[in-house]
């Protein structure tokens, strides 16, 4: 098991929730206007209450881990930049209307084609980065994020 198998395990939980944006996307259509507004407060609700601190965990813990792998302090600016995007289109999402069909259906397919792109840019740039490092070293980076608990 590598060093960051536990981080790769949080992924894959926090993926099975996102892939919920994507298939919500497509129905939204074929919802009444109360089915949206519940769909989307329940997606509101992983996003900010789990994807969100996920997100602030790896700004404060794993970005500067990575940072400092690569000898530089700006090296993770894009994937904060990602981060802000993300956050933009959520708050966008919790102000639409439930009857604005389009452009619920626009901010969840934006939410989700950032989200997967993230994700892969994290896994398949960031964690090999890591896993040069001792394995002590990286169980307690992931440790200071605060565990990985959080996913529901």
């Amino acid at each position: 098991m590598s060093s960051t198998q536990a981080f790769r395990n949080e992924h894959a939980a926090l993926l099975e929730h996102v892939e919920h944006l994507r298939v919500a996307a497509a129905q939204i259509p074929e919802m009444t206007p109360d089915e949206r507004g519940q769909t989307t407060q329940r997606i509101l609700a992983f996003l900010k209450g789990t994807l969100v601190p996920h997100a602030e965990a790896e700004e404060r813990v794993l970005y500067p881990a990575v940072a400092d792998v690569l000898g530089n302090a700006e090296a993770t600016a894009t994937m904060i930049s990602d981060h802000r995007a993300i956050v933009a289109r959520i708050d966008a999402l919790a102000a639409t209307d439930a009857g604005d069909v389009a452009r619920l259906q626009e901010l969840l397919y934006g939410i989700y084609a950032l989200l997967i792109v993230h994700f892969h840019k994290e896994e398949d740039d960031y964690l090999p980065l890591l896993e040069r490092r001792p394995p002590a070293e990286v169980a307690a980076i992931f440790e200071r994020m605060g565990g990985h608990d959080h996913v529901h």
